[in-house]
């Protein structure tokens, strides 16, 4: 119940929040926007009360860091944006790690071929900033290139999760990549800085916190803590429906 409930309020917060985006309500989004992250973890928490299995501690250090990042965007200059950015940084890497701690077979250690979309975006987002990322250039192809691993290490969950959630998993980390470039072209590419497109970056953005923590949270405790109350029920996001 309190897990539905935490879900429940994520969705009804991150609607407000790409509402305020989208109509510029700057003072919604100064409100929403810092509950977001918070209430997705008191969903996590709620999930994993007992059954702190490692994939799942890297989830929640991952999701403070996003906290951390969203507050620091909120912030008005270049230097509250690298901080933002190094938080996320940070949380590209929580992500990564939590993936990878999930042990057995991948598909795309197994299909490597799968890799290839992913290097193809990550130079098409990389060659449309370039020119516009200056100094920045070195830390934009660091960062996009741990964002692009992690939405790998999150497709390469599909043989060793329950697959509907697995494939979850890797839908909201390609949006999470999404969310990502969104910025990347706006901040130092061609997209102009609009209220609709702070509005699509947060909506990719909601949406792949969303399904990424829902999805693995309880694709992970089926596969290392099956005792789990959360393990044994679907939730409203995160639904396996091969079974």
């Amino acid at each position: 119940m309190a897990a539905r409930s935490f879900l429940s309020a994520y969705v009804i917060v991150g609607v407000l929040n790409v509402i305020a985006e989208a109509t510029g309500n700057t003072d919604a989004v100064q409100i929403t926007k810092p509950l977001l992250m918070p209430v997705l973890l008191g969903f996590l928490i709620a999930v994993a009360w007992g059954f702190w299995v490692a994939p799942l501690r890297w989830l929640a250090a991952g999701l403070v860091f996003a906290w951390a990042g969203d507050l620091a965007l909120l912030g008005e200059g270049d230097t509250w944006f690298m901080l933002g950015i190094a938080a996320f940084l940070i949380m590209q890497a929580c992500y990564l790690v939590a993936f990878l701690a999930v042990k057995g077979p991948g598909l795309v250690r197994a299909w490597k071929i799968t890799l290839i979309p992913y290097v193809l975006v990550w130079l098409a987002i990389n060659a449309m900033v370039w020119s516009g990322a200056g100094d920045l250039r070195i830390p934009v192809l660091l960062y996009s290139a741990v964002a692009v691993a992690m939405a790998a290490a999150a497709l390469d969950l599909v043989l060793r999760l329950p697959r509907a959630l697995a494939w979850q998993v890797a839908g909201g980390a390609g949006l999470f990549v999404i969310s990502d470039a969104l910025i990347a072209l706006t901040a130092f590419g061609p997209l102009a800085a609009t209220n609709g497109t702070s509005a699509a970056v947060m909506a990719t953005y909601i949406a792949a916190q969303g399904f990424i923590v829902t999805a693995f949270a309880i694709g992970t405790l089926r596969v290392l803590a099956p005792e789990a109350p959360a393990a044994q029920r679907p939730t409203k996001l995160a639904e396996d429906r091969s079974r």
